[in-house]
């Protein structure tokens, strides 16, 4: 004899399918981390926050609290001064460029290459913060002398859009200001998201993306600038499955690129765009198989420009993600 089926009350059933359906629509989307723009979480690495300081889990694994509102500000990336005084901030010092320096900050003291800032100088400063990424060795180095020194410091680690959005909200946090961020996030997120919503549904194509210098050329990961921006619009990048550790870019062979043949190409070029090509022309092009890839048949190789994919886009996000959405996504319509 079968036992008699157990019914749900209806208040609990009813219960169940609305927690499914928020389930199933809930997450992440492509476009960064809210669900909807100008709603997200906070960051992370942001452990505890007052009215006056705010302590962080830094990139090294290090806790610092630093002071709120600092007044004598010294950064060593432009890519990160942009987004500083983005978020509202001024500086005394930066380091020496033309890209990603807002006008404000162009007349302020130069501290010389992002590789090798004048330490005795920062120093005489007087900072009561000093900015730097922990993706740079020579910024590592320079943590003993600033706590011997006792300079507070912050290192970040900027590499894709989420960090973007990430770190404007800590620094509109240092410098008082939130609405900036509210208001920013919203209108990139709005921006970034109606570009990815134009691409969706579309054939995803194969996409190689190389990285050149005048000395190599690697292949970018998903995990790079590129790479992330390539992925959130949806494209197939062909050494994704190559990602080793936290590296951006790997090496990769013809013989694998040749197996997995792209309908695309973008190439962005560090330093002289010149020599790049010249060294892409003898590492890459030389190879006989190289003629024989769809993208280079069908002419569909792109150099993509330093302002929007070598430097950080910042504000200029969505301007970056269409560009590449045109490139990927000819047919599309984004008038």
């Amino acid at each position: 004899m079968r036992k008699p089926i157990r019914r749900l009350p209806l208040f609990l059933l009813a219960c169940i399918i609305v927690t499914v359906l928020f389930t199933g629509c809930s997450g992440n989307n492509a476009a960064g981390k809210p669900d909807e723009p100008g709603e997200t979480e906070k960051p992370q690495f942001i452990k505890n926050e007052t009215e006056s300081q705010i302590t962080v889990i830094d990139p090294l694994g290090d806790e610092v609290t630093l002071d709120k509102k600092p007044q004598r500000v010294v950064i060593l990336m432009n890519s990160i001064l942009d987004l500083w005084y983005m978020a509202g901030g001024t500086a005394i010092a930066r380091v020496s460029g033309t890209e990603n320096v807002p006008p404000e900050a162009e007349d302020i003291a130069d501290l010389g290459s992002v590789g090798s800032p004048n330490i005795e100088r920062i120093i005489a400063l007087q900072p009561d913060l000093v900015i730097m990424t922990s993706t740079m060795q020579a910024h590592r180095d320079l943590k003993d002398v600033f706590g011997q020194n006792k300079i507070p410091y912050l290192y970040v680690n900027y590499m894709v859009y989420d960090d973007f959005i990430d770190y404007l909200d800590l620094f509109t946090r240092m410098t008082g200001r939130e609405d900036i961020f509210k208001t920013s996030i919203a209108d990139i997120s709005n921006r970034v998201k109606d570009i990815i919503d134009r691409v969706s549904g579309q054939k995803k194509p194969r996409v190689l993306i190389l990285f050149s210098t005048a000395k190599s050329v690697q292949c970018e990961l998903p995990t790079g600038l590129d790479g992330d921006m390539v992925n959130m619009l949806g494209a197939e990048n062909i050494v994704s499955d190559a990602s080793v550790g936290d590296a951006t870019r790997v090496e990769f062979s013809m013989e694998r690129i040749v197996e997995r043949d792209p309908d695309i190409i973008l190439i962005a070029t560090m330093g002289d765009v010149e020599k790049c090509k010249e060294r892409i022309k003898e590492d890459i092009e030389s190879n006989q198989a190289w003629a024989g890839l769809r993208a280079v048949k069908e002419g569909n190789i792109h150099y993509l420009p330093k302002d929007l994919f070598i430097y950080k886009p910042n504000a200029r996000y969505p301007e970056a993600i269409e560009y590449l959405a045109k490139i990927l996504y000819p047919g599309v319509n984004f008038e």
